[in-house]
This record gives C-alpha cells, sequence and structure tokens, in this order.
C-alpha cells in the first residue's frame, strides 16, 4: 500500500482476490485446514483493507473490489468452509458499503460463478485428507469437482475486463454475479429462500409483542 501511495500519490482502486478453495465435507477437515482457509480468505482481506481504509478516508475516494463467489450466494456440497469464507466477505462488504458511503468510498462485491481458471487443478485446490466412508459411500468430492475442471463455462480473460469496467463506473452495483451459470443459480437460491421466508411469515410474526 505504502510502495503504490509512493508512486502514485492516491489509490483509486482495490481488488481483493486472493483466495483458494478448500474443498470436502466439514467433518472431514481438520481444524488447522479450516484455520488456514481463514487466513487466506477472510483475514487477508481484512488486512489489506486496514492497510488502505486509512488512505481512501483520507482522499475521500475510491473503489473496493472484493471478489467474493457464488459460493457466498448459495451453499455447495462439499464445500462448506470455502462457502462460509465467501459468506462472511459477502456480509463484510455489505456492511463495508454503508460504512464507508460517507466518505465517497464504493464498495462491490463480484460473485463469479465457475470459471476456467486453476482453482480446480491440484496446484491450487486442497481436498480434505480425513475422508470417511460414510460420505465417500455417497460420492468423492474431489471426483465431482475434478470431473468440472477445465469444463468450466467462464473466460477468466472476460472477466478481468468485466472488472476494470466496474472499476470505472460512477455508480457501480453493490453486488455483481458474473456468469450466466452464476445469475441462474443465484436466482434459483433466492426463490426458493422467499418461498420459504414468506410460508414462514405468520410463524415469524408471531415473535412480536402483541402490545
Amino acid at each position: 500500500i505504502d510502495a503504490a501511495v509512493t508512486r502514485f500519490d492516491r489509490i483509486d482502486v482495490l481488488v481483493n482476490n486472493a483466495a483458494y478453495g478448500l474443498l470436502g465435507n466439514f467433518e472431514e477437515l481438520s481444524p488447522e485446514e479450516i484455520d488456514q482457509q481463514f487466513d487466506v480468505n477472510v483475514f487477508g482481506v481484512m488486512h489489506v483493507l486496514r492497510a488502505a481504509l486509512p488512505v481512501l478516508r483520507k482522499q475521500r475516494a475510491g473503489h473496493i473490489i472484493n471478489i467474493a463467489s457464488i459460493a457466498g450466494v448459495t451453499g455447495f456440497d462439499g464445500a462448506s468452509v470455502y462457502c462460509a469464507t465467501k459468506y462472511a466477505i459477502e456480509g463484510l462488504s455489505s456492511s463495508l458499503a454503508l460504512e464507508l458511503d460517507k466518505f465517497g468510498i464504493k464498495v462491490t462485491t463480484v460473485e463469479p460463478g465457475f470459471f476456467r481458471t486453476d482453482f480446480l487443478d491440484q496446484s491450487s485446490v486442497r481436498y480434505g485428507k480425513n475422508v470417511i466412508d460414510d460420505y465417500a459411500m455417497h460420492g468423492s468430492v474431489e471426483g465431482a469437482y475434478g470431473a468440472y475442471h477445465g469444463k468450466q463455462l467462464g473466460d477468466p480473460i472476460k472477466l478481468g475486463s468485466v472488472v476494470v469496467r466496474l472499476a470505472g463506473m460512477d455508480k457501480p452495483p453493490k453486488q455483481f454475479l458474473a456468469g450466466s451459470d452464476a445469475l441462474a443459480m443465484a436466482s434459483t437460491a433466492i426463490d426458493a429462500r422467499l418461498s420459504e421466508l414468506h410460508g414462514m411469515a405468520a410463524l415469524s410474526g408471531s415473535t412480536d409483542h402483541t402490545a
């Protein structure tokens, strides 16, 4: 951050994109694996924000773009901890947008679907080492996600161009779903959630004070 300010005198756009996937059923993941996942995917983002925010506040301008995932909008089988980190980024970003608006700082959360990157490659993704037979008999997490590698719908080059466009917008969206697959999955998840919420409306209201 200091080097950027020294060279350019300001920071216009901050993109938080560092992350990796830890895949496996929750029971199969060790506390150490989970801690490391949160260290990179959540606390790493927070550390960068903590360093950059004083600069952005002082200049009363800037645009933070946090790369989350469709996994922060809906859950995925065999990806509970990864999803938890992306839901954390969603919550962080939504609240930051409210906290920083008064300083002229914009916040956008980008939620990509499946993109053809190294994310599912063995050089990037991590799988839980403690495979439990009870889960394995219903299918291999590694096999399911590994089979999808190289067949992802999204083009990362095009996503990069879109992020640049978002960065240049005077009124950027608070959330942006990247990829038609992300849009479809989010729409299905949101519709199902709304249906369930409305179905429980009477029970929800029953918890209010009556006077």
